[in-house]
């Protein structure tokens, strides 16, 4: 009998799919593989989450969540009409899940109907879902786990009108991300209006956001319309939001509640409609144990949220951004640099990057002005940098790394506006006992005379040992 019941469920034309509470896949029929992969191969073992299921709209389908939030809420039923797309088709099913009851591991039961005939679904060549992707990878340059990771969370965010936060330290693109953000929602055909927080005092920033009337203030010869106005319809970008003092914070927030403002001068509301995608290089939950964030404010901003990584913590795509701003910069300076040499490239992938991609671009477009060949070299790279490296592969070479504080040697030796080294005690003497205390050698590495590098040694107190 059951024997015969194998055969039965292996020749039925609907998926049936057995899993574990974490999706990961103990038996599936024939049809459920052909459904997954358009073939039979066998697909036990795998997560049903990793295969590319979608919502009706083609937003990626967070299979895992849903059910887990089924789970969670007591309901052991599940039905959905989903799509699963595959390298070569793409199909509207039915989805059904319940709890097995009855065996001694908790498991997951899904029947997968296929109705795309019902539906008079057409495999399309290109999914929405491949346009916008193919977009975020000609937007935003990178192949490192987390940039994918960034690019579903755009993909599924686009399409809603939630607010969002993009978190990030400075110069890692989180203005690139907003962009994608509008240009891939609903309101791509109205402005995207950008305001960066910290560049205006409080009540510049305030006329800026709310606008003003005529004589509201002193030079306010005329009505302006403020950025909120100016977005209706559309998205405000508002970046370095932790900058904004508390009682503008309070008006933020009333724009949110209320979606009205008023213009400074003026007691009129005014009807507003837009998306706020806020960004951060600051510690927000940390701004509001110290009272200098509204907490109510921190979530009616951060419904969805996106982390951009750091440029060291994927230093693997620097590559990629060097090429990008190569060519970038070859047809806005008419030139033909074909690259960047071996040497050259493995220096900035072993930089720290403080600055993250706005500095590598503003070094790359320092070497590419200076570069005589068409080849970029080590010779081209800005002294600061060298100084780094040199210091650096002396510290790895002589195992000194153990003895000095690991934060102080992720600081950049650089210089200030007069030109100045910019150095601490614990790197110069590291690049010191590299060269043997030769205090020539020393002076030569980092860029100094002899006569510099004398005086900076009395100010550490530092001696050549005996």
């Amino acid at each position: 009998m059951i024997n015969n019941l194998n055969l039965l469920v292996e020749q039925m034309k609907i998926g049936v799919i057995l899993t574990d509470r974490q999706l990961r896949i103990e038996y599936a029929n024939k049809f459920a593989s052909t459904l997954l992969t358009d073939s039979e191969i066998a697909i036990d073992g795998s997560n049903l989450s990793d295969f590319q299921v979608l919502s009706s709209n083609h937003v990626i389908f967070e299979l895992s969540d849903c059910i887990q939030a089924q789970i969670a809420s007591g309901k052991n039923n599940f039905h959905k009409t989903l799509i699963i797309k595959t390298e070569k088709t793409e199909r509207i099913v039915y989805f059904t899940g319940q709890m097995v009851n009855g065996v001694s591991d908790a498991l997951l039961l899904f029947t997968v109907a296929d109705i795309s005939g019902e539906m008079e679904c057409i495999a399309e060549s290109q999914s929405i879902f491949e346009d916008k992707h193919n977009y975020l990878v000609n937007k935003i340059i990178g192949h490192h786990e987390t940039i994918r990771q960034i690019f579903r969370k755009i993909i599924q965010v686009a399409d809603t009108g939630v607010n969002v936060m993009i978190l990030g330290e400075s110069g890692t693109g989180k203005e690139l991300v907003a962009e994608a953000i509008h240009e891939l929602s609903p309101r791509v055909r109205k402005p995207l209006v950008k305001v960066n927080c910290s560049a205006l005092s409080e009540s510049l920033l305030e006329s800026e956001l709310f606008g003003h009337v005529k004589g509201a203030f002193t030079g306010a010869y005329r009505d302006k319309a403020g950025k909120f106005e100016l977005a209706n319809g559309g998205t405000i970008f508002l970046d370095e939001i932790g900058e904004i003092s508390l009682g503008l914070q309070v008006k933020l927030l009333r724009v949110i509640q209320e979606k009205t403002i008023e213009r400074v001068g003026d007691s009129k509301s005014i009807k507003v409609d837009m998306r706020i995608v806020a960004a951060t290089n600051k510690n927000l939950k940390e701004l509001i144990r110290k009272g200098l964030f509204r907490e109510d404010l921190y979530y009616r901003l951060n419904v969805f949220s996106i982390e951009v990584p750091a440029l060291r913590n994927r230093a693997n795509d620097i590559p990629d951004l060097v090429k990008y701003f190569i060519e970038k910069f070859n047809k806005n300076h008419s030139r033909s640099i074909k690259g960047i040499n071996r040497q050259a490239l493995r220096i900035l992938m072993n930089y720290s990057w403080p600055g993250n991609i706005r500095e590598l671009q503003n070094m790359v477009e320092y070497a590419f002005v200076i570069a005589i060949g068409n080849i970029i070299s080590k010779e081209d790279l800005p002294a600061d940098i060298m100084i780094v490296a040199n210091m650096e592969k002396a510290l790895n070479d002589q195992h000194l790394l153990a003895p000095l504080d690991q934060k102080e040697l992720l600081n950049p030796i650089s210089r200030n506006t007069s030109g100045r080294l910019k150095i601490t005690k614990d790197q110069l003497e590291a690049m010191l006992a590299k060269n043997q205390w030769n205090q020539s050698q020393t002076a030569k590495v980092l860029g100094i005379s002899r006569v510099s590098l004398w005086k900076k040694m009395k100010t550490f107190e530092l001696e050549i040992p005996d």
